[in-house]
């Protein structure tokens, strides 16, 4: 359209909380200014502002009168919400963006932990100019290289939230440190700042109120079974001592069948570290291994399916299977399969794993005497 740039308010990050019986917005502007060097550069910086409402439209109205420029909404990268409004609110913010003319569907989601959602925001590190373009960047890296959480757009979580026979999940961030306001400019300055984000685990939906969170090897379990590992590192124990292997091209399936379910899992790995003194041109120490990495695997599976079962809550997709492959069946069970159905189900893990290479060395490193 005709608006120039400098009349627009460029917003790259909201985060949304409640405060008493009224919704709190944030939005974070990127702004830039000249520098007060001789060449006149322009150095991009970011501005925070809040409003309050007694509904999110009014709130983010009310930003708007601390900002002197229309604020812009169709270059968001996250969309940081509260516990709260995970709990009780989330379907007026979900109706709300989709209305929105200007709002894209590209964006990602996360969950604030233990901190409002608008602290999130505003912290600031070293490393990105913009905390929304450091928290859009560390999703993005720590889903391909972690395994234990994954980066959700707004449009794969308003999918799961409407389709039939699943429910939603959600990453999470929280803040190490202090969050105080005095904090801030420190973690400009510094090289080791003071306080810093994190990511944190899954946090489950059923339908669209938040009901728990996930640990580190649920939260593991999770992603295994929504295929949404590519790289996962397994710590078994063995011989006393620790052995790291990194698991690689995992592939998930599971079949439904009356009230079974069969899930398969098909991987690779590499042995990549070893602090036991082992041989392993040994073929039986590395069946050894693959047979406790496999059974770890299983663990983080079987923790996940615990974990939802208790919540009564299809984060999986196995009602969704059910809705595809025999319409007629889910027709007559939807309305008790989270609470009745999905928590009795009976579940049978395979796991194939191929230990195709061991590092870049078959001997275990040793300090000659």
């Amino acid at each position: 359209n005709y608006r120039e740039l400098n009349q627009l308010a460029i917003t790259t990050g909201i985060a949304i909380d409640k405060e008493d019986d009224n919704y709190k917005v944030t939005i974070m502007i990127a702004n830039s200014k000249k520098d007060s060097g001789s060449d006149g550069s322009i150095t991009p910086s970011a501005a925070v502002y809040d409003g309050t409402g007694q509904t999110i439209y009014e709130a983010f109205k009310d930003t708007s009168l601390s900002v002197s420029k229309q604020i812009y909404l169709s270059h968001i990268d996250v969309l940081v919400l509260s516990e709260e409004i995970a709990s009780n609110s989330l379907i007026d913010v979900i109706d709300f963006l989709f209305r929105y003319p200007q709002t894209r569907n590209n964006f990602y989601l996360v969950l604030a932990k233990d901190k409002s959602a608008s602290d999130i925001l505003k912290v600031t590190t070293p490393l990105e100019t913009f905390p929304s373009q450091n928290l859009a960047k560390n999703l993005e890296i720590t889903d391909k290289l972690q395994g234990f959480t994954y980066t959700v757009d707004f449009t794969d979580f308003t999918k799961s939230l409407v389709s039939e026979g699943i429910n939603p999940v959600l990453p999470s961030v929280t803040i190490i440190g202090s969050s105080e306001e005095g904090n801030k400019e420190d973690n400009i300055k510094q090289n080791e700042p003071s306080t810093y984000l994190k990511l944190d685990m899954l946090g489950l939906f059923k339908d669209d109120k938040f009901v728990a969170w996930a640990s580190p090897n649920e939260s593991k379990g999770i992603n295994i079974i929504n295929n949404k590992i590519y790289i996962l590192g397994v710590i078994i124990d063995y011989q006393d001592e620790k052995i790291v292997t990194e698991i690689t091209e995992m592939e998930t399936s599971f079949k439904v069948e009356d009230n079974k379910v069969k899930i398969t899992i098909d991987t690779k790995g590499a042995i990549q570290e070893i602090n036991a003194k082992v041989d392993l041109y040994d073929p039986k120490i590395i069946d050894e291994i693959k047979n406790a990495d496999i059974e770890k695997i299983k663990q983080y599976v079987n923790e996940a399916i615990n974990l939802a079962k208790n919540n009564k809550t299809d984060i999986f997709g196995f009602g969704n299977y059910v809705y595809k492959n025999d319409p007629q069946r889910w027709k007559e069970i939807k309305d008790i399969w989270d609470d009745e159905i999905f928590p009795s189900l009976e579940i049978e893990i395979e796991v194939n794993l191929k230990l195709q290479a061991k590092g870049s060395i078959n001997d275990t490193v040793e300090v000659r005497e």
